[in-house]
């Protein structure tokens, strides 16, 4: 059962609205991006997105995948490195605000790895 143009748009915004930024990828590629371009022109047409797409894009933002199928602690906190994704997330989130020292810095420290 097909819904509206109009119901359509209305979950593809309020898809825009909530989904949540990505300040390492550029504005260009994002779900955001890909979304107001598929709404519909002033004219009044009818969404370029398929509903199965625009349901599938909300399954992903209310988490439905993790929280049915949740991950085991063991892969989350592999036994060789237990902190690794917890220092990648905090990379992922300083990145976008460290200066270009702080980046040199960065760069600098993987390349003299010191034990």
């Amino acid at each position: 059962m097909s819904k509206s143009p109009q119901t359509l748009s209305a979950r593809i915004t309020q898809l825009i609205k909530q989904w949540p930024s990505d300040h390492v990828r550029p504005e260009s590629v994002s779900i955001q991006h890909y979304l107001r371009t598929r709404l519909p022109k002033a004219d009044g047409g009818s969404p370029t997105i398929s509903e199965s797409s625009v349901n599938a894009l909300t399954s992903l933002l209310n988490n439905r995948y993790s929280k049915q199928y949740p991950l085991p602690q063991k892969l989350r906190y592999p036994a060789s490195n237990p902190e690794h994704y917890d220092v990648l997330i905090r990379e992922f989130e300083e990145a976008p605000n460290r200066s270009w020292l702080g980046r040199l810095q960065k760069r600098l420290s993987g390349v003299l790895r010191l034990k």
